[in-house]
This record gives structure tokens, sequence and C-alpha cells, in this order.
């Protein structure tokens, strides 16, 4: 523990000198000692003391005060007058300066002592009030002072023991009265009422002193002498929280300056109604004095620790390596005193007791040793909290696992060892499969729950000296150490595949959760910490990519496809900001008449060194990355715009039909969007046509339906798109509100040579038309499907029979509806 910095100003040498071997003797640091104020205010800010010792009478022209007025209101360091003086002008100055102590020379070393601990320990306190609330709660409950906090109207909101205890008053009685009402204070020399300080403190923001001639009145009629003052509680932003009322029952200390200062029944009284444990401990370690705190401190009676010692406390390797030896350093004077924190027993049995122990040691005139004084704090509170902030600052708190940062500094050691003794081992990145689904529909609580009942499995799917953590939201790492063979791996993976995904039972609902996992192994798949987390996680992209709930071993071509998907993200965000995405359109003829009616949106990527790039290459990085959202936006405004274009200029199109992604089902205003859009661009909902996936749909039925409703009743058309490719329920799309189903190019390619196809494309037409449903078929690419779908009576044809998807000019030369008139479709080259 660093020692205090005291700085002393004191014109008179060998006060001075006095003084400081007082100071030093206390185990203070004396940086520095000042003859004159300006000398003062020189040292004060150059060695920023702890507190200065600051007398009054000084030589110049600037005397202790002004020097201190000016240290406290540039440095904020604490001041302790000491001086001859008490005359009632002198008061006034000192108090103006916001003094920290007012002691009369001569005065007793233990009172020195005292105002020097009692200073900085409100200096400390002042400093820290603004931390928290919960902090100083719990640090106002714990001090002897009283303490009164109000809020900016002055009203109580807390008052701690002692000021419980001083005034009468229990919090819950005094809580939201005005703290001027409730208290009573008297000016001791006149008897007249004093004003609270509070109220003043409140108005003008800054301190208050308390005159220490003030009486305290309390509920029962008492009278209690008391000083010290209150204080302003500010925001960081300085903004008014309220004030903070601090005082302490001087009575003690009153009858103490009018009576014997050496007087044994004195220090008796302090020594037993001490708040901390004291003891008088002979120089052999015999107890010959013990308070009632000491005795609440380790459980035993007054006559038991007489008949003890203090190494009975402790352990016998801690008694000689420390205590014992700090202890044999007071008697031969390489310590005027310590403070150390020891572990010690309590009387029953394994229980603990963590302590501040602080000695000194008394001597007689004759310089012998006579006996230590001894004072000891419970702390063990203090210790357990300190323990729970290194486990807070090391676990995941939702699950108890490890976090990211100890989990990564235990892989690095881990892969020293490894590295060192030529071992294998192994990382599995694993992450939840939709868990995003479930917090939407469930509740972020549920999902908290879930993940804890995820921990607890993965717990049992590893080996007992593997480490787990949860790097956050719902990915977790696997640490495996001392692999022999990678098929251990898989094993662990496959187990721990299975055991999540039997279903979780979390408050009456039954959930169903899968994980994909990815492994790196060393040495193959990197050297390093960073190196073996990148490839695990990119192995685990892979096993999303190839359906989910499955583990997948790092490949070096997972590396090259990463970095490719992190150019492509990286490209798209450009995009959006620079304009690259343009939209093309491929247009769906009506099979009866041949013309063109709607065109489906379409976008494509204008990349200036790339040249247009395959939708193939981007929409998957864009779903992965939500850039889907922005982008599903950037087309659905585009494509109404040039669709109200064309209908205001020659009527081309009557709808056009836009793509709605699954990612994009997830966002919570994906109605408002699509509403707003069609607000801006003026185009009448019927002209617009989205087409969903079935997989959008299933994700989330419900959800869906909702929406879909909410779209239907606004006007707008719906379609599912890919019929047939996905888990279609025959019953949601009955309740759906959709318009219209669109076969898959898959089924139409093989059409007239595959009967499969032709039977399922059959079945579709006929279902759709009997739940009269339109129905548009994709891919057409020959004379002879045509000719087949227009036998089933497919109701729109799409695909490159007709055209490949083009520009909104080239789609302008096609024909379509003009003047009113259907124009029959004229192919061109695209």
């Amino acid at each position: 523990m660093f020692a205090s910095k005291i700085m002393i100003v004191e014109d008179e040498a060998i006060i001075a000198m006095d003084l400081r071997g007082q100071l030093e003797s206390f185990g203070y640091e004396v940086v520095a000692t000042a003859f004159s104020g300006g000398q003062a205010i020189s040292l004060a800010t150059e060695y920023t003391p702890d507190l200065i010792m600051m007398d009054i009478v000084l030589k110049g022209q600037m005397d202790g005060i002004n020097a201190a007025q000016i240290i406290s209101d540039s440095l904020h360091i604490p001041v302790i007058f000491l001086t001859a003086y008490s005359d009632p002008s002198t008061l006034l100055r000192a108090k103006a300066t916001g003094a920290y102590g007012y002691l009369i020379k001569p005065f007793r070393p233990d009172e020195l002592h005292a105002s020097i601990e009692v200073a900085l320990y409100k200096h400390q306190l002042e400093r820290k009030l603004k931390d928290s609330e919960q902090w100083f709660a719990k640090t106002l409950h714990c001090i002897s002072d009283a303490v009164i906090a109000t809020d900016a109207e002055g009203k109580i909101q807390f008052m701690n023991p002692v000021a419980e205890l001083t005034t009468g008053w229990q919090q819950e009685q005094a809580q939201g009265a005005v703290v001027s009402e409730l208290m009573t204070l008297l000016n001791e020399s006149n008897r007249t009422v004093a004003e609270n300080p509070i109220p003043w403190v409140l108005s003008n923001r800054a301190v208050c002193g308390m005159d220490s001639g003030t009486i305290l009145v309390s509920k029962s009629g008492e009278e209690l002498p008391i000083d010290d003052g209150a204080a302003p509680i500010l925001d960081d932003d300085g903004s008014l929280l309220g004030a903070v009322l601090v005082f302490r029952d001087i009575t003690t200390r009153r009858q103490m300056e009018n009576l014997l200062r050496e007087s044994e029944e004195r220090f008796h009284s302090a020594f037993d109604l001490a708040a901390i444990g004291m003891a008088l401990v002979a120089v052999d370690g015999r107890f010959l004095q013990v308070n009632g705190s000491l005795c609440k401190i380790f459980g035993y009676s007054e006559e038991e620790l007489l008949s003890s010692n203090l190494q009975m406390f402790t352990h016998n390797d801690d008694y000689q390596q420390v205590l014992g030896r700090h202890l044999r350093q007071l008697l031969t004077d390489e310590l005027p005193s310590f403070q150390i924190e020891v572990e010690c027993y309590h009387k029953i049995a394994g229980k603990r007791v963590w302590s501040l122990l602080s000695a000194s040691l008394v001597r007689n005139a004759a310089n012998e040793p006579q006996y230590f004084i001894v004072q000891i704090q419970d702390i063990t509170d203090r210790k357990y909290a300190e323990q729970q902030l290194i486990y807070i600052a090391n676990h995941d708190p939702l699950t108890g696992l490890l976090n990211r940062v100890q989990f990564h500094n235990h892989l690095t050691q881990t892969l020293a060892s490894a590295q060192r003794y030529e071992t294998r081992l192994a990382l599995m990145f694993l992450d939840l499969d939709r868990f995003k689904l479930i917090n939407d529909t469930l509740g972020h609580r549920l999902g908290d729950l879930l993940l804890q009942e995820v921990s607890e499995r993965l717990k049992t799917s590893v080996r007992t000296h593997d480490s787990l953590a949860r790097l956050g939201g719902d990915e977790f790492i696997v640490l495996l150490s001392n692999i022999n063979l990678i098929d251990d791996v898989a094993r662990i993976a496959q187990k721990t595949i299975e055991i999540l995904t039997q279903p979780f039972s979390i408050e009456g609902n039954d959930i169903v959760i899968t994980a994909s996992v990815g492994i790196s192994i060393y040495p193959e798949d990197g050297d390093t910490s960073q190196n073996l987390l990148m490839n695990a996680d990119t192995a685990m992209y892979l096993a999303k990519e190839r359906g989910k709930n499955n583990y997948q071993f790092y490949t070096k071509e997972m590396t090259a496809r990463s970095l490719e998907r992190m150019t492509i993200e990286r490209g798209l965000r450009h995009a959006l900001l620079n304009n690259e995405l343009l939209l093309h359109y491929q247009p769906q003829i009506d099979s009866s008449s041949g013309c063109i009616v709607s065109a489906e949106a379409l976008v494509r990527w204008q990349h200036p060194e790339w040249g247009l790039v395959s939708p193939i290459r981007f929409i998957s990085v864009a779903e992965e990355t939500g850039l889907i959202v922005p982008i599903g936006i950037w087309v659905l405004r585009t494509a109404c715009l040039q669709t109200k274009a064309w209908q205001e200029n020659h009527g081309l199109l009557s709808q056009v039909a836009v793509n709605l992604s699954a990612r994009q089902f997830l966002e919570h205003d994906l109605f408002e969007t699509i509403k707003a859009v069609l607000e801006e661009t003026g185009l009448n909902p019927s002209s617009l046509e989205l087409e969903i996936t079935e997989s959008a749909v299933m994700q989330d039925p419900e959800r869906t339906l909702s929406i879909l409703q909410q779209l239907q009743e606004l006007g707008i058309r719906l379609s599912i798109d890919d019929f047939g490719t996905g888990y279609s329920s025959l019953t949601y799309l009955r309740r759906f509100p959709v318009h219209s189903v669109k076969i898959d190019r898959s089924f139409v390619q093989d059409i007239p040579n595959d009967e499969g196809s032709m039977t399922l494309v059959r079945a579709i037409i006929a279902l759709a038309h009997e739940l009269k449903l339109d129905v548009t078929a994709e891919g057409v690419e020959t004379e002879a499907q045509l000719a087949f779908l227009k036998t089933q009576q497919c109701d729109l044809l799409q695909g490159y029979l007709y055209s490949r998807p083009v520009t909104a000019a080239q789609l302008e030369k096609m024909g379509g509806e003009i003047n009113g008139q259907c124009a029959p479709y004229r192919k061109i080259s695209s």
C-alpha cells in the first residue's frame, strides 16, 4: 500500500521539523515543506500531495488561509489548518476555504493522526461520490459519519444507519420529507434556529461548511453537537441531482477537550466503543485487552480472546512469513507501523475472515517496547466482491462459461503447451441455427434461458479437460486438447449436434434448435490462436451453407471462399453508395394472347472493374450479411419508379414483379417500408406483385401470414416463387392470401422428355387453378415446353424462348399495352 503524501506549510523551521517527524512516524510521506503562502502554492502544484498541513500565520504578504483558498480552488487538495488562533474572524475565513480540519496548537499526536485520517478519508470519499448511486449508497452505509442525501428539491432520499441513529428518524419515515423541516438545528451560542445548509447548497451548487457550534435536536429531543457540512450532487453533465449532508456527533470530542487528554478512562472508552476491532497485544503475542468489535469479528468472547494469542487466528506460515515478520520489524524500528491484509480463522470451524490489520508499537519513556496497538477491520465482503469481479471479468454473465477474452488467454497457453510437447488440439466453433428467429418470436428472455440450457448440454458433450466458452450471442467454442485421432473430434462434434437437436422444454415451450459446427486442427490448420479461430469460423460457415445441423472440417479452399465473400461484401457496400446496381426486366407473356403483361425485376451489378457481376456470385453474400435488405428496398423503389413512368408515358406494362428474400421477412418494419415506397413512387399497389419463396413463408408461418394479409389489404398481388422446391404446406398455401404460384425452372427444363416432370407440372397447375390461383412457368426455352404448358392452360410464361432479362429500354422495344391495345410480342436480341 502506498503511503499518503503530505506537504507541510510552516514558517517556523523547528515546528516544521517536529511536525515532519510525527507525520513520518505515522507512516506518511512528507513530500515538501513550504515556509510561505506563495511557496506553498508552487510546491503544491509541483508535488500534488494528498493533504496539506497549513499554518495560518505565515511570513510574507499571503497568509495560510489565502494560500489554502487558491490551492483548494485550483488544485482541489484538502487542507488542515494548524494554528494557535481560534478567534471568530479567523475561523470564519478558514471555514470559507472548505478546510478539512482545524487543529488548535498545541495538539496531541493521536489527535493529529485522527484528523489526517479523517481528512484523507473524507476527501477520498468526496471524489468517489459520483462513481455510481449504488456504490454511493453502499459506501455511505459503512462509514461512521451520518449522511443524508436529498433530491434537487431538498426532499430526503437516503439516510445511512448513523444518520437514522443520530436524528432518531428511520429512512422510511423521512423519505420524501423536506430536510430543513425534518431536522432542527440550533446555534450553540445563542440557541437560535440555524439555517440548514441543504437549501443553500442546492441554490448555489457549492459546498457549504457547517459551523462547529451547531446543535442537532433529534426526534426524541436530545441535543447533539455536530459539525462538517453539505455538498451538491452533480451528474457528469453538470446537472443538479440533489445534495448530501455529512455530519458527525462530536459529543465525545467535546468531552475529551474538557478532560485530561491522557486520561486512561477516556482511552478505554474510545477503545471499547471503536467500530473496528482493537486490541492491545503483548510483545509475545498475547492479548492484553480487546474490544467488543474484535470479539464480534472472530466470534469469540472477551474471556476466550484474553486467554489466547494473535497467532491462533492465522495459519502458521502466514504468521511467520507475513504478520510475525512485520511485528518483528516494529520491534527493531524498521517500520513505524504497518497495514496488511491477512486471512484469519473464525471460531466457527471452516469459516474464514479476511482482515485489514494495522499495528503500531507503544514504547515507554526508556524506549522499551510495551505492547502493540492492533486494529482489525473485517473486509471479507470486500474480498468476496473482488473475487466476484475477477469471476465476472473472466466469465460470461449469462451462462457462466469462459468469455471471449479469458478463452483467448487459455487458448494461447494451451497452444504454447501443444507446441512445446508436439501435441495436437482442435477448435469447434458452434453457432446455433436460426436463433434470431427464436428471439424475435418468443422474446429475448426465453432466448437467454435457451442459451443457458444449451450451455449446460454442451458441458455434457465435451471431456472434463476440455474448455468451453461463449463468444457472444449464440456463438460457442470448444477447445479440445491432446487430440490423437481426427475421428475423435468428429465423434465429439456429432455427439454435440445430436445432444442439441433434442427438444428443449422452457416455460411450456418445446423448442427444437440445431447447430452448425466448424472445426480447425492444430497444427494442420494454423499455428496461432487467431488463425485457428478464424479457420474454425470459416468451417462453421461452410456447415451453414451445407444445410446447417452438421459439422465441417476446415480446408484451405474455405479461406479462398471466405476472402471472396469478404471482397463481395465490401464491393456490395460500395455499390450501394455509388449507384453501381441496375435492374433488368424479364417479360412475362400471357399464354393466350401472346402479349407482354408483366415483367420480373432482376437486380444486376455493374462493377467498374469486374464488369457485369452475375447474381449467382453476390446474392448469397447479400443474404448472409443482411445487405439484401437495403438492396431489396433499392430494387423495389427502382422497379416501382420505372413501372410508373411506363404507365404514364405509353402504358407498356400493367404490372411488375419484385422478389422478396427470406431475410427481408425478418425486418419488423417490412410492411411499413413497402407501403412508404408505393406512396413515394405513386405506383398503384395493384400494379405490384411480390414474389415470395416457400422457405421465407415457412420460417415463421404465423408472422408471415400477418404480413401477407396487410399487403393484400393494401392491394398488392402476392405470388409463391419456386413453388414445389421447398418445404410446402398445403394448409398454409390455402390460408395465405396469395394470387398466383410460380413453377420453378427445374420442373420445366426436362419437359417433354421426363414424364415425372410433366406429371408434377400438371399437378401444380391443376392444384393452383382449383385454389383459384394463377400460374406462371419460368425457364421456358423450347417450343415443345411452350406447347405442353399451353395445353395445361398455364397462365403466364417466362423464359429464354421469349427473352433473357433486358434493360428497360430494350423491354420497351418488345411491345406491350399501347394506347389500351395489346401489341403482339416482338422478340429482340438481348
